[in-house]
């Protein structure tokens, strides 16, 4: 009975070894859980998710995501996301128009064809020396809706040049686009551009550029235009808060992100002012993501630079890191106001962490390192009420129970041409935190180093009970024979 009772006791200690083996694993995938507030008769709720889900997430696309009500059954749900993988894009270059004056009489150096096309008359005639207060930009032959127009200028050209931008389909009657600038500056031999412009997904047949300084403006040698059909409307994007450099060098600043956290825009929060740089934008894979995984969770903000984005992707840097974008970044008191650079466009992939990278030292951009915001387009889903509320929105540990639906299929007979009828729900995730490993502080072990550590015990422990267990067996063996 002794000899039982050992093996009993060996038995329960390896057990305990395998426990705590287990539960530190768990503690690597948590489930994590938000109480949804909704309101209305239902069945059927919209509800948005917080940015914060990200790093809680196993996944990027969230499709660990999971609806129960009060007695923990899954709830039906489907993402609502909009779609638009089928968008056409092309870029043509369009003719470009030097006017004398911007008044009505000005036009009728033109001849407007049939086709909706401009030919210029045999009296139009304008000298790159005199001063052009305004230029037509003809884009009737551009299908669909316009995305970002690409200027050519002189090469002597030398500042920041701002216009007005205009649209109008008959030469006459004229809508404000937006207010833009070029920019082209030399600055101890290197050359900084801006030369690209957001057409905002306007819709017309001619655009109008009017400069704001003629006297100083520069002659615009070329214009291509990026077009798309289908057109996609962004919505308005989820921005975090602002994230602080983690480690800096003479040429670089190293931010480390929110984990599985898609990114679709930049923001460089520069603190001080007159400050200008050419930005490189590099992205650190993860350990275990193929180099070529750029996983998008639907049709992405800015399709073009996407595009772009996949073909210089290929070109791996050291420490995993691919290429994202390159463009100047600017901070500057003008007469009439502040000019800021735009935010800057992302691949809506995620990343362990960003590297802002500038051609010269980086303290161009300050004497302290600018902060980042990054931003992801929301994420919807519909989900169909079923039992007593709370009900509760679950993420973070594989289940293939209660995963998500086709939207069809979630409500049918629905008009997929009409936006989803729906009461509205909300829910709120505050930011999430990793979980920790309970450990000795005088031994100041990472908890990643714990696992093997246990692993190693748990063998031996199995090993003495083995060795144990054939000694008694063999023990017995022998008193039987003498017996």
């Amino acid at each position: 009975m002794s000899m039982i009772r050992a093996i009993a006791k060996l038995s329960m200690l390896a057990a305990a070894n395998l426990t705590v083996v287990l539960a530190v694993q768990a503690a690597n995938s948590q489930v994590l859980h938000a109480t949804i507030d909704s309101k209305g008769i239902g069945p059927y709720f919209l509800l948005d998710i917080p940015l914060s889900i990200y790093p809680g997430s196993q996944h990027p696309d969230l499709h660990d995501v999971r609806v129960r009500n009060a007695e923990g059954d899954f709830l039906p749900f489907a993402w609502t996301d909009i779609a638009t993988t089928n968008a056409q894009l092309e870029s043509n270059v369009i003719s470009a128009f030097p006017l004398k004056d911007i008044q009505s009489s000005s036009f009728s150096s033109f001849r407007q064809n049939r086709d909706g096309t401009l030919t210029p008359l045999s009296n139009w005639q304008i000298s790159k020396q005199n001063p052009v207060p305004a230029w037509i930009l003809d884009v009737s032959k551009v299908k669909g809706r316009l995305l970002q127009a690409k200027f050519s200028i002189v090469d002597k050209a030398d500042g920041m040049f701002a216009f007005t931008l205009e649209s109008s389909d008959d030469l006459k009657n004229w809508q404000s686009v937006s207010n833009e600038q070029l920019v082209q500056l030399r600055h101890q031999g290197s050359l900084l551009q801006n030369l690209d412009i957001r057409l905002h997904h306007v819709a017309t047949r001619y655009l109008r550029l009017r400069w704001s300084n003629p006297d100083t403006a520069p002659w615009i040698e070329s214009v291509s235009v990026d077009s798309q059909q289908e057109v996609y409307v962004p919505p308005v994007l989820q921005w975090s808060k602002p994230i602080a450099a983690q480690a800096c060098s003479s040429s670089h600043c190293d931010y480390a992100l929110p984990e599985n956290t898609p990114i679709d825009s930049l923001r460089l929060l520069v603190s001080e002012v007159n400050t200008l740089a050419n930005v490189t934008v590099l992205g650190q894979l993860a350990a275990i993501a193929p180099v070529s995984s750029y996983h998008h969770r639907h049709s992405p903000l800015y399709p073009l630079h996407v595009l772009r984005h996949q073909k210089r992707a290929a070109q791996v840097q050291e420490d995993r890191r691919v290429w994202l974008n390159e463009s100047l970044v600017y901070k500057i008191n003008l007469p009439n106001g502040e000019a800021k650079s735009p935010d800057l466009l992302m691949d809506g992939a995620s990343y362990k962490a960003l590297r802002l990278q500038t051609s010269g030292p980086f303290n161009m951009l300050g004497k302290t390192a600018p902060a980042i915001q990054i931003a992801s387009l929301p994420r919807r889903l519909v989900f169909l009420a079923r039992g007593k509320p709370p009900y509760q929105l679950q993420w973070g540990v594989e289940n293939k129970e209660g995963a998500a639906l086709p939207l069809t299929i979630l409500i049918p007979k629905m008009d997929v041409s009409q936006p989803v009828q729906a009461d509205i729900a909300s829910v709120e995730i505050a930011d999430y935190v990793a979980p920790q490993v309970a450990s000795k502080p005088a031994e100041k072990v990472p908890a990643k180093e714990h696992k093997p550590w246990l692993w190693a015990a748990l063998g031996v422990g199995l090993l003495l009970l083995g060795g144990m267990v054939w000694s008694l067996l063999k023990n017995i063996s022998e008193d039987k024979a003498k017996t």
